[in-house]
């Protein structure tokens, strides 16, 4: 196994190598042209190798499996049970007030479509009269938004959110209380088949999943019927996307019962390898993708 940079990859004797595996893109949305580079180097190994040198997974997810601007709204389309969402394309001129009087959710999560670890992402409140923010300084901060007009446009929660869609596609998405009780649930797909299931928690007073910011993960045994959803979902992304060697589905505890998808990590995810004693599947599987290439 050879470990190779992106900024490295001219360099790089790909005649040598027999599979590459596109993995570690943990800080992808801090690098504007990391898609266009991705397309680059795919093309490169394809010209350069004699019957080009097969991609794990498939190179076109890079370009469609990153931004969930290009995935969620399909997958809501096809009928999949999405958390609502409302996009807010780049440079759209609307204001987060008019996105929730349009909706009625007093409380909802935005956060920009390409993004990892919360990257830029915050909760918002609506309150009749304007308050002091609860957490302003967070590493994901909870803002109020006054329902009087006058008093909204100049909150901290207009202001982020202005900044945002002038940088970024945005989404907004009603806040989801079991976040809090009952967490995410990932589920981990590893060669094709379901492998494990992760509860994902967070931390005390906190609001997003992730052990960066205190959160836990603990392997779980999902219900079948929960596990029977996942497998269709992932049999319903490999009919668009081709055959995924690995991926996760991340939920959210649906209102009704049963589960919602928040998003899924196709190109590169965390997979829990260690949480769920699946480190010796993942190597198999990469194995069996170059033997089988």
């Amino acid at each position: 196994m050879e470990i190779v940079k992106l900024a490295e990859a001219d360099r790089t004797d790909w005649d040598s190598i027999d599979l590459l595996s596109l993995r570690m893109l943990r800080y992808f949305h801090l690098e504007p042209d990391l898609v266009p580079r991705i397309d680059s180097l795919c093309a490169q190994v394809k010209a350069n190798v004699p019957g080009g040198l097969p991609v794990v997974n498939p190179p076109g997810l890079v370009a469609r499996g990153l931004d969930k601007f290009d995935y969620l709204p399909r997958l809501a389309d096809a009928g999949v049970p999405v958390v609502p969402t409302e996009w807010v394309p780049r440079g759209t001129t609307t204001t987060l007030s008019a996105i929730l009087d349009r909706t009625g959710w007093r409380r909802a999560v935005v956060k920009p479509t390409l993004s990892a670890r919360g990257w830029n992402a915050f909760r918002v409140t609506r309150v009749e009269h304007p308050v002091d923010d609860p957490d302003p300084t967070a590493d994901h901060p909870h803002f109020t938004l006054p329902d009087q007009p006058d008093a909204a446009a100049g909150s901290s929660a207009e202001r982020r959110f202005a900044e945002l869609t002038e940088m970024t596609t945005v989404s907004v998405q009603p806040f989801v209380d079991e976040i809090t009780t009952r967490g995410e649930t990932s589920f981990v797909f590893i060669g094709g088949t379901f492998s494990h299931a992760i509860a994902k928690s967070v931390a005390e007073n906190g609001w997003v999943a992730h052990e960066s910011f205190g959160g836990v993960n603990t392997r779980t045994e999902a219900e079948p019927a929960q596990v029977a959803w996942a497998e269709e979902l992932h049999g319903l992304l490999c009919s668009w996307f081709g055959q995924l060697r690995y991926a996760r589905i991340d939920t959210l505890p649906a209102p009704q019962g049963g589960l919602q998808l928040l998003e899924c990590e196709l190109v590169a995810p965390r997979l829990f390898l260690r949480e769920g004693d699946a480190l010796d599947r993942y190597a198999r599987s990469i194995l069996e993708a170059a033997r089988t290439a």
